[in-house]
């Protein structure tokens, strides 16, 4: 599985000690210099956007850290 359009993604460049936080197919929207406050501010902003939150470090591997897409057919 692979992020979509309007995912949160927690990625960190090559050779860089910050972490970029974006959402996929736009531009970049924070950087932080500590890993856990990355992973924990794109897991903030995806439970906010209703998306799921992925981690790269190469932008070829993911890990979904978290989902917080609503499914469809959920019982209120």
């Amino acid at each position: 599985m692979l992020p979509q359009p309007g995912d949160v993604l927690v990625s960190r460049p090559a050779a860089a000690v910050e972490h970029e936080i974006s959402i996929v197919s736009q531009p970049k929207r924070l950087v932080c210099a500590r890993h856990d406050v990355a992973v924990e501010k794109g897991r903030q902003l995806a439970a906010e956007l209703h998306v799921d939150a992925w981690l790269t470090e190469d932008h070829i591997h993911f890990l979904r850290l978290a989902s917080f897409r609503e499914m469809p057919n959920a019982a209120p």
